[in-house]
């Protein structure tokens, strides 16, 4: 199904360039649910004449959101929401779900703050073995190495 261009509007007090708004209202239309995978978005050249605006900027903000998923380009065919575009949240209405939540902070209390304090000599580090609960050797473990591993495992996007 092809998105009208009218479906796009800019505000007069919306912030950031052109370029971001655009993003904007596309990613919004995906995560409300209005845009679906597969929905042909408007040609950049009949989107830049109903907003008023250059072609070239309608074409980087695809761009961008190509790069980042959310679109798909085919050639000579035109821009499409990606099959892997995030999703809408399936939360249920908060009337639904108020009558039956937990109230963990009830449950737990104040027991987690009472706990024994734990003192240690301050010249711990030079023991032999200083097993001393809670206290880490930094120059053991390569912490950037394995944020770079996680980052690669997981994705940047998982980051983000």
């Amino acid at each position: 199904m092809a998105i009208p261009a009218e479906s796009f509007f800019l505000p007069a007090g919306m912030v950031g360039t052109l370029q971001h708004q655009i993003r904007q209202m596309v990613t919004e239309g995906i995560l409300s649910g209005r845009f679906r995978a597969g929905d042909k978005l408007p040609s950049s050249r009949g989107l830049a004449g109903h907003l008023g605006i250059s072609r070239i900027t309608v074409t980087l903000a695809y761009t961008e959101l190509v790069a980042s998923d959310y679109l798909t380009s085919r050639g000579r065919s035109g821009y499409f929401v990606s099959d892997g575009a995030p999703r809408q949240p399936e939360f249920l209405p908060q009337a639904a779900r108020g009558a039956d939540l937990v109230d963990y902070a009830a449950l737990s209390g104040r027991r987690f703050s009472r706990g024994v304090k734990l003192t240690k000599p301050v010249d711990w580090r030079s023991y032999q073995f200083p097993f001393i609960y809670g206290q880490v050797d930094a120059t053991l473990f390569d912490h950037q190495n394995w944020r770079l591993c996680a980052m690669r495992a997981l994705g940047k996007r998982d980051f983000e």
